[in-house]
């Protein structure tokens, strides 16, 4: 549970013990990761630089690295922090060891020619497949001593956290996808300022008929255009292509009114 003292933080403070060690205080710090992770998926960048960055000064790591784990068993490098040669090559290796065993965890283990390393492993299930492991993170944190007590805490502390994080975090970075794929298809598309009226009204609810009426066309030309959207956007159907329209805003854009200058 997080100390109620520390809700307001935004600054992860390090306190001394009375020999002068630093002593982390594992919920300032899991709350002010947490808070930089949110931001980062609020500006559409995924959290896995940002949590990986917080724990290694946490931890008071020499390196950290963020390892995907895909649902057919492969796994590849997501970031590394620093960003030097050295820990791309220890991220290199990790990922050859294959670190997950398994199971969501936190583990301290030492590893003769790395160091201490202490790693927390994600793995929740398919939402698409119940029973069937989704995509995870391995994240793991190297350092040439060993964990203290209190950082051995935070891992924990950590590890629960992104559990339940996690999946919200996967979820926001898949609908960012889809927006930039949206945005791509769109940009890339060429529509003619007829198609889109055209696909304007279609998002209103109008049938064919009824967009010829209200654009003063033929209903063959109004299929010609319709088949135009479809076939630039890649899809089957109109309630695809609406969907497509209303994510990047095309229906407000355009004007359906027939005064509206338009390339047949």
């Amino acid at each position: 549970m997080v100390d109620v003292y520390t809700i307001g933080r935004r600054d992860a403070r390090v306190a001394l013990n009375e020999g002068g060690t630093p002593l982390v205080e594992p919920a300032s710090v899991v709350l002010d990761m947490l808070c930089a992770a949110m931001h980062a998926l609020t500006d559409g960048r995924p959290a896995d630089r940002v949590v990986c960055e917080h724990l290694v000064r946490g931890l008071r790591a020499d390196a950290g690295v963020t390892l995907a784990l895909d649902p057919d068993g492969s796994v590849h490098v997501v970031c590394c922090y620093p960003e030097t040669a050295q820990v791309f090559a220890i991220a290199e290796e990790l990922a050859e060891r294959i670190l997950y065993a398994g199971e969501e965890q936190a583990t301290v283990e030492h590893l003769d020619d790395l160091g201490h390393v202490a790693s927390i492993s994600i793995r929740p299930g398919d939402p698409d497949e119940p029973g069937r492991p989704g995509p995870g993170r391995v994240l793991a944190y190297v350092r040439s001593r060993a964990f203290a007590p209190g950082e051995k805490e935070l891992l924990e502390r950590a590890h629960q956290a992104l559990v339940a994080f996690w999946p919200h975090s996967a979820r926001t970075v898949r609908a960012h996808q889809a927006q930039d794929w949206v945005r791509t298809t769109v940009e890339d598309s060429h529509m003619t300022d007829r198609e889109l009226q055209v696909l304007a009204l279609l998002a209103e609810g109008l049938l064919a008929t009824s967009i010829a009426s209200r654009l003063r066309l033929s209903p063959r030309t109004v299929h010609k255009h319709l088949g135009n959207i479809y076939r630039k956007l890649g899809v089957h159907d109109r309630l695809v292509a609406v969907s497509l329209a209303r994510l990047h805003g095309l229906v407000d854009a355009y004007p359906s009114s027939p005064t509206t200058p338009g390339r047949e």
